[in-house]
């Protein structure tokens, strides 16, 4: 039996047919924008059956947040003048004029949890059986908008990480360069005129070469750290440790720095923790770094202490020093990747700036805090914390 096309076209059932497989979500609102008609694209979308919007106001058939959580008809929220949708759907209404694809980002409410959806609609004016009704064709755009937020973000972080990268070896050169150069300086001197200088002077240039030697592979090495860190390769092997003892070891190797200034460094324990939970090297790199710091920046004759005490349920290590201080302005710059202060070390000794920012980065990763207390010209305290859970 042949198919009438044209008679199919003009039958209810097949209107019904397209309809309702269509994969917008179309619904048809009359003058007030009361809800006639839904296909079943809407229903899956909003998870609203017909019989449960018919004769609704817009805004309340979608779920829109604000009707939801002022608990009121659309048209009569704090927001709907601000609606583009109802706008555009007034326009169409009264001056048939059409909208195509523009966009609605909003909170919309379904089983009773809001989501954040991002639509296309289009409307379009039609008349019928003498009334006029405004057809509303709508798209769900959320999951290619929130795909392409996050790669957004994605490329933000990238772009980040890449100006990180750009800074970091740019004062990664520039902090090499004269150390490099000294070493290459000092080594021609003693190839080409190794004759020339007496005993002292090639002790003395051996001693710059090492010394700049040192301050290279501490850089490097401290980059190398850092970089890991930032990239979320923070490893700890956490054991049951004796705090103490790990405090009294790393004063014991310090002490020997110490002693070229005839600095004294004391450690006053008010309390006695046999065990804690750490990752025993990263919290010795914190505690040298710590102490270090402390015998570059303080004046020779002076005493550094070291306190360690318990409050509520963490413990607290302080490193205090007599030195020259930091200005209250400079000491948010202390724990940031080559952070640089006015202050300078007593001995022409050098730093890498990044000591502190891995510190700061290995105590978070403990589940700890550090933060620095400074006066100029008196001295600076360092302290962190660690949980005893």
């Amino acid at each position: 039996m042949s198919i009438h096309l044209k008679s199919l076209k003009e039958s209810n059932e097949f209107l019904n047919i397209l309809f309702n497989n269509i994969t917008s979500a179309i619904f048809i609102l009359d003058k007030h924008t009361r809800v006639k008609s839904v296909n079943e694209s809407f229903t899956l979308l909003f998870q609203k059956r017909e019989e449960k919007v018919l004769d609704k106001l817009c805004g309340n058939s979608l779920g829109c947040q604000y009707t939801v959580d002022e608990n009121a008809l659309c048209g009569e929220t704090s927001q709907c003048k601000n609606c583009k949708l109802r706008s555009d759907l007034l326009l169409t209404m009264c001056q048939k004029v059409p909208t195509n694809d523009k966009k609605l980002t909003r909170g919309f409410y379904s089983n009773n949890q809001k989501e954040t959806k991002h639509f296309l609609y289009s409307t379009r004016h039609i008349q019928y059986g003498g009334n006029e009704y405004i057809l509303v064709i709508l798209d769900d755009h959320t999951e290619l908008e929130n795909s392409r937020n996050k790669l957004e973000e994605q490329n933000e972080i990238l772009r980040v990480l890449n100006e990180q990268k750009s800074k970091f070896l740019g004062i990664a050169a520039h902090d090499l360069r004269n150390p490099i150069g000294a070493i290459k300086s000092f080594s021609n001197l003693l190839l080409d005129s190794y004759h020339d200088f007496s005993d002292e002077d090639r002790i003395e240039f051996m001693e710059l070469i090492k010394d700049s030697s040192q301050f290279s592979l501490d850089l490097i090495n401290e980059l190398l750290d850092i970089s890991k860190i930032e990239l979320g390769k923070l490893k700890l092997d956490k054991k049951e440790q004796n705090i103490q003892e790990i405090i009294e070891n790393t004063i014991k190797i310090n002490k020997i720095f110490a002693k070229k200034k005839n600095i004294q460094i004391n450690f006053n324990p008010t309390i006695s923790i046999n065990s804690i939970w750490i990752d025993k090297n990263k919290i010795e790199q914190v505690l040298h770094n710590l102490l270090s710091n402390a015998i570059k920046y303080s004046n020779p004759d002076t005493t550094i202490s070291v306190i360690l005490k318990k409050n509520n349920s963490y413990i607290e290590i302080s490193v205090t020093d007599q030195g020259v201080g930091i200005p209250d302005q400079e000491v948010k710059n202390l724990f940031t990747e080559f952070g640089t202060t006015s202050a300078k070390t007593t001995a022409n000794e050098s730093s890498t700036g990044l000591g502190l920012a891995i510190a700061k980065k290995i105590v978070n990763g403990h589940g700890g805090r550090i933060m620095a207390h400074s006066k100029l010209g008196e001295g600076s305290e360092f302290l962190f914390t660690l949980p005893l859970n």
